[in-house]
């Protein structure tokens, strides 16, 4: 049996793929691509530790098989053949790529979960996996809270945050509160099909599958309650200094945060309001560039500090309005995909810190003037009693070993670099000897 495949459409499909595979793992499975064939249609599979990803094309005429390759084999053979399209063999147990025989593997394939009768059905619009690559940027997968590195699904729409900053795209999604893991592989096929989203419950735990377009993914949602986010996106009525610009300026600004330097660890970058109706944005290295705006009530005096990778980020994410409440509370950004919401850099913390700083110095003088005499250390009282355990006596002498022996390390690494100092001061003044004698060798045979 042959099956013909197209070669960049196969190529594509791989890297999706190879986005659950764990070439490091000890187990063979994560590692390991399943190719089947069944029912006028040919699958490949890739799975990790909680998740599945299959990618399906229908194929006339193809016979039931079942292999499974080493992922990074098969893509090999498959990025550097020479023709447009990759030809699959399978006879008599025995399967290849064109000419290459591949090597295949008896793994036990771990089962594929399916959903019971008692389970929930949600359609999911086109560019789905759009609105997903926007909230990826928002999430923290270092986050030390688990349920922070998903995104979150509900009636809603969806949302993402970090702790630090949040989006959320509104949708009608008919779905219980499901929490479902960074979706790398499904951001990594690019897809723009309509589909659908399957949860159901199995045990103490919930279960989902996504289907769109050839593209199939299930995995197990996150455990715990997602914070409710709806209690921090402030009131309207409280963001009363709002600010409008339309693409050209914030294509301009884009361009401009673009070209301003780094300032660790903040990045601060200061909004106020202009002369002549302008925005004015003032980086700490003492720039300023202002941008046409509109600003429906008078800002004042008021000065926010935002960090520049926020700014940026809302930018992007095509939001032309952002509603301020004070320099200190949060703001959100609408106009462009969903609403986005952050926390302002605490430009009042110097002006808090100051006072406070000075008040605690002030405290400390006085103490230290009623004070009589200065303090004498006092040594340690140690109690001859006490036993002394051996373990412990052992631990503290092979710890004053290991010290003293880095330090000889550190001194006899400073040496050899003496030496070799010494020994390239030896070869150059060798070298200025050789020069020097030639040179008297050509003058006497001049003379």
């Amino acid at each position: 049996m042959q099956i013909e495949v197209s070669k960049s459409e196969l190529a594509e499909a791989l890297r999706a793929l190879g986005k659950l595979v764990c070439r490091t793992s000890q187990v063979e499975v994560y590692r390991s691509l399943r190719i089947e064939g069944k029912e006028n249609k040919i699958s490949f599979q890739t799975v990790g530790l909680d998740e599945a990803i299959t990618y399906t094309l229908p194929i006339e005429g193809v016979e039931d098989f079942c292999v499974v390759v080493n992922f990074d084999e098969f893509r090999t053979v498959v990025r550097y053949g020479r023709s447009k399209s990759v030809v699959l063999v399978y006879e008599g147990g025995r399967f290849g790529i064109d000419s290459t025989l591949m090597r295949t593997s008896c793994v036990d394939w771990p089962t594929e979960r399916m959903e019971d009768g008692d389970c929930e059905v949600a359609e999911l619009p086109r560019l789905f996996i759009g609105y997903l690559s926007e909230l990826a940027p928002i999430v923290d997968r270092n986050d030390y809270r688990p349920i922070l590195r998903g995104i979150h699904f509900c009636k809603d729409g969806l949302v993402a945050t970090n702790g630090k900053e949040l989006l959320h795209i509104s949708l009608n999604l008919p779905v219980t509160n499901l929490t479902i893991p960074f979706p790398h592989a499904v951001l990594a096929t690019k897809s723009e099909d309509a589909g659908r989203v399957v949860t159901w419950c199995e045990n103490e735990y919930r279960f989902f599958r996504f289907e769109f377009g050839c593209w199939k993914w299930t995995g197990k949602a996150l455990f715990g309650s997602f914070p409710n986010w709806r209690k921090v996106i402030p009131d309207a009525e409280c963001l009363n200094h709002v600010v409008k610009f339309d693409e050209n300026e914030a294509d301009r600004l884009a361009a401009f945060l673009k070209s301003v330097p780094d300032n660790p660890p903040n990045n601060p970058v200061t909004l106020s309001m202009g002369n002549n109706s302008t925005l004015a944005v003032m980086p700490e290295n003492g720039m300023r560039f202002d941008i046409r705006a509109e600003f429906p009530c008078d800002w004042g005096d008021l000065k926010v500090s935002v960090n520049k990778t926020l700014l940026q980020r809302l930018l992007g994410e095509g939001h032309r309005r952002i509603a301020f409440g004070s320099a200190s509370s949060p703001f959100v950004a609408a106009g462009g995909i969903g609403r986005y919401l952050a926390m302002p850099l605490a430009s009042h913390t110097e002006k808090v810190v100051q006072p406070q700083k000075q008040q605690e110095e002030k405290e400390m003088n006085e103490s230290i003037s009623n004070v009589a005499a200065p303090l004498q250390p006092v040594a340690p009282i140690i109690n001859p009693e006490t036993p002394v355990n051996p373990l412990d006596d052992l631990a503290a002498a092979i710890d004053d070993f290991k010290s003293r022996l880095r330090a000889m390390f550190d001194e006899s690494t400073i040496l050899s670099r003496k030496v070799k100092e010494v020994a390239l001061a030896q070869k150059q003044k060798e070298r200025e000897f050789v020069q020097a004698r030639r040179a008297i060798e050509k003058i006497r045979m001049a003379i």
